[in-house]
């Protein structure tokens, strides 16, 4: 069960929520008065929009947990215990408007179109291909805090129709040298050591990091499906299997900073990444017909070994001109991502009894990105001018190999539909705008637009085919922010975003999964356009903070995965454009304390999600009404002993062919502060061994459940320990367990 409250309705009342459950979750909504749940000081979030720019946080005392700035929100990643042993991932699912999927896929408002930055750049390793395994690598513990943008401006790229999370990692500022070794591990075999280490002297500074860490997969699935050839004639196809096996990465990464003169600097930065695994599957297939009698079963099992190189260098120049916000800045950055896999396949056939296959796969995928990009910054009226320009060029190779081998001779032939390459080369132009100023000093205005010119080519080299295309759009945002009396804003924002396919996803050839599944994509598809609208007020007490949101967001061309028969037991996905799609709702996010010791958070959203599939074949509109929840509280046991629990409640989502259902998660966390500042954190994921995801679908010739799992509970244990300047920053601070997690002022 847990409790959290909102902040006060009125004199001596409180609004008050109340989650039960294991598996599924029963919320109770109650006014008590506010003698009940205890009285509690906290103080309002300041303004920084007044006197900084609005891609700048500034934070002054204690952080709180949620900070809201007039075009995004900001997370204090660092309070959650999650952190102290867990991913990227594992934080992300606990963040309001955010879902983590049993697959990795990271959504925003359950739209995975998002685009995910590093320290407000773009990564290589966040590639649609690459994210969901990055962020299960990347130690929560070197994150300080996460922006979700769902308006973003017109600074950034305009890719993602969600919006964008920015991961924005620890950096230490103290003068000398500093760091912190940290190291964890798990009850499933999963293991991190890492390090940080940052100096200052002089002109010079330099940061560096290191780590190792060992994540275990453990991914059960199953898959039911009906199917129905053109006669009518029935066949049932279904598949059991446990995909597990451990991953290792070694990453290391540095920063060098000089300042050459007093306003102009220069910066090196270079990270490497190198993953490898051990994959296995075992797989049950069994093919029944209208009578339900088997006529085909046999077991599948794959052992494997992944590689994967992630590299990273950039290069910066800065230039501060005289007087405030007033800089130029020049970077430069390459990234590559080389990915080598190779799965060998065993089949053993108890219908028809005694057959034997065996094959080989040898996936290759070699993603480059470019990138140049120049950015002047100035004072205008009462704000600040950002003019910028930005080329980002990708060039991407995929290859794909398929041998079968002889299981009596043990001999290897090519199989050609196994075996195809794609060439894929994208280039984008882009110029902006942005202004970020006020009116009076109540309203705050950020206004810009976005010019890119894009050029994509591809080349399918096995099928001798070679597409084209290249288009112009613009992409203008706005933001306002109105400073109401007592501590209330309002806050209106609107922006214009696409989603450009994926290269993998142009590729028409048939990629192989295994003997009863396969995937194409598509060389037609068109980028989406989304245009998003969001009205949101704010209200800070002194018994906490709410925050309430209003969106809109319509989206054309939108990406669908569309599953069709192509005989009696093989299916074929790819992705199409919907006609349209449509979603309105309302969020809310409430923090605050219960009383001197508890303090809590509570967000959750609401919306009707309605999509167009007629262009396709299906219903002209289908509708649902999706309602998520998230809830946590922090229960400072002693003043170094700090309890945390967090749940999940994911609502219902609607696809073109069918829906998912919902699900509910629980965490919980302990942390305690030595008098040393070590810090150890004991942690529990996924308490009630719940998550899941359960897919169905629907289609004229096929009916199709699948259900999916990521992992299961997992107790793990982390220690922290600082040294150096970080040590005595910590000496003449309070114990986080003493801190106040409200707003700070």
């Amino acid at each position: 069960m847990f409790i959290a409250s909102a902040p006060r309705l009125n004199a001596g009342w409180s609004a008050c929520v109340m989650l039960f459950g294991r598996t599924s979750a029963i919320a109770l909504f109650a006014i008590l008065p506010s003698a009940a749940l205890g009285q509690a000081q906290t103080t309002p979030a300041s303004n920084p929009q007044q006197s900084v720019p609005s891609n700048a946080i500034v934070v002054t005392g204690t952080r709180p947990y949620t900070q809201n700035l007039i075009d995004r929100k900001v997370y204090n990643v660092t309070k959650d215990l999650q952190s102290g042993s867990g991913s990227a991932a594992d934080v992300l699912k606990n963040i309001p408007s955010v879902d983590v999927d049993a697959q990795g896929s990271v959504s925003i408002r359950g739209d995975s179109n998002i685009q995910i930055l590093i320290d407000g750049k773009p990564s290589t390793t966040m590639s649609a291909r690459t994210r969901a395994d990055a962020l299960e690598q990347l130690s929560a513990s070197s994150i300080d805090h996460i922006e979700v943008i769902t308006t973003p401006g017109a600074q950034y790229k305009a890719d993602g129709s969600g919006g964008i999370i920015n991961i924005v990692m620890k950096k230490s500022h103290s003068a000398g040298a500093s760091g912190n070794v940290h190291a964890s591990a798990g009850t499933d075999g999963g293991f991190a050591l890492d390090g940080t280490a940052t100096d200052h002297a002089g002109s010079w500074s330099a940061s560096g990091s290191i780590g190792l860490r060992r994540d275990v997969r453990w991914r059960p699935f199953s898959d039911r499906r009906t199917e129905a050839d053109p006669s009518g004639q029935l066949t049932t196809v279904e598949q059991e299997g446990l995909f597990s096996g451990p991953r290792l990465a070694r990453t290391i990464a540095g920063t060098v900073d000089y300042d050459a003169t007093s306003r102009d600097r220069l910066s090196a930065h270079g990270s490497y990444t190198h993953r490898t695994g051990t994959p296995h599957l075992d797989q049950t297939n069994i093919i029944d017909d209208a009578a339900g009698v088997p006529t085909t079963e046999y077991h599948r099992y794959a052992t494997g070994h992944e590689d994967e190189v992630d590299s990273e260098a950039s290069a910066s120049y800065r230039h501060q001109f005289a007087g405030n916000d007033h800089q130029f800045t020049l970077n430069l950055r390459r990234g590559e991502s080389v990915e080598n896999e190779n799965r060998l396949f065993h089949s053993f056939y108890e219908i028809p009894a005694g057959l034997q296959e065996i094959d080989e796969q040898f996936p290759r995928a070699d993603e480059l990105q470019r990138e140049l990009s120049a950015e002047y910054g100035g004072p205008l009226a009462k704000g600040k001018l950002l003019v910028g320009y930005d080329r980002e060029q990708d060039d991407d190779d995929y290859l794909n190999r398929g041998i079968f081998i002889d299981p009596v001779t043990m001999v290897s032939t090519v199989d050609p539909a196994r075996t195809n390459r794609f060439h894929y080369r994208q280039i984008v132009d882009a110029g902006y705008l942005n202004y970020d100023g006020s009116i009076g000093t109540k309203l705050a205005v950020t206004a810009g637009l976005r010019l890119e010119s894009t050029s994509v080519a591809t080349e399918q080299i096995d099928l001798g085919l070679q597409h084209h295309s290249s288009y112009f759009k613009a992409y203008p945002s706005a933001h306002l922010e109105y400073d109401l009396a007592d501590r209330q804003k309002l806050r209106l924002g609107y922006s214009r975003r696409t989603v450009r396919p994926d290269p993998e996803d142009l590729n028409p050839y048939p990629v192989f999964s295994d003997p009863l599944n396969e995937r194409r994509g598509n060389p037609d598809l068109k980028p989406e356009v989304i245009d998003s609208v969001e009205a949101a007020y704010e209200r800070n007490s002194k018994l906490g903070s709410l925050d309430v949101t209003a969106f809109w967001r319509r989206t054309a061309n939108e990406f669908t995965v569309i599953t069709e028969l192509a005989s009696p037991t093989l299916i074929v996905t790819t992705h199409e454009n919907l006609g349209s799609s449509t979603a309105v709702g309302v969020e809310g996010s409430a923090q605050g304390k219960l009383s001197r010791a508890v303090d809590y958070r509570l967000s959750g959203s609401v919306y009707r999600d309605e999509i167009n599939a007629s262009n396709l074949g299906y219903l002209r509109q289908q509708a649902s009404v999706v309602a998520d929840l998230k809830a946590g509280l922090d229960i400072n046991v002693t003043k170094r002993d700090l309890l945390q629990i967090d749940s999940n409640y994911r609502g219902k989502r609607l696809t073109a062919q069918g829906y998912r259902l919902p699900f509910f998660v629980t965490d919980v966390g302990l942390r305690h502060d030595f008098p040393n500042h070590m810090v150890a954190t004991l942690a529990v994921s996924d308490l009630f061994d719940s998550r899941k995801d359960r897919i169905f679908l629907t289609a004229s010739t096929l009916q199709e459940t699948i259900v999916r799992r990521n992992g299961g509970r997992r107790i793990s244990l982390a220690l922290s320990v600082p040294f150096g300047e970080s040590r005595a920053a910590k000496e003449k601070s309070t114990t986080p367990a003493q801190e106040d997690n409200s707003p700070s002022e």
